[in-house]
């Protein structure tokens, strides 16, 4: 039944989301570099507790690489120093077009379910 798996995880997984999604927004307008496509573009804010950040950010990066993948937005966490006032709580800027950056928010509060919006 070796052959049957294997069609199995090829027809599966990642491949039908990915096109269900329309080709994700975020890949034209990362290809221009951004020119001229300002106005799509919001930059949404979320605050997380420090303690989250390594979940969100991941082995060098690695988890927030790949939910900017998937969500054609750009997310950045504020450095150490930038907190919320009177917290300790960190900055999450999203930056893309509407729908990038809510979705980029909607997996970022699945990662860090205690976040808020700034």
């Amino acid at each position: 039944g070796g052959q049957g798996m294997y069609g199995g995880m090829m027809g599966g997984g990642l491949g039908l989301d990915i096109n269900s999604f329309g080709g994700l927004p975020g890949q034209h307008g990362m290809q221009q570099g951004g020119m001229g496509g300002g106005a799509g573009q919001i930059t949404m804010k979320l605050a997380i507790a420090e303690t989250s950040v390594g979940i969100l950010v991941g082995k060098a990066g690695c988890v927030i690489k790949e939910l900017m993948q998937i969500s054609g937005a750009n997310i950045k966490v504020s450095q150490k120093g930038e907190v919320v006032p009177g917290t300790t709580n960190r900055f999450v800027s999203i930056t893309g077009n509407p729908v990038a950056a809510n979705y980029a928010q909607m997996l970022v509060l699945q990662k860090v379910p205690d976040a808020t919006s700034v």
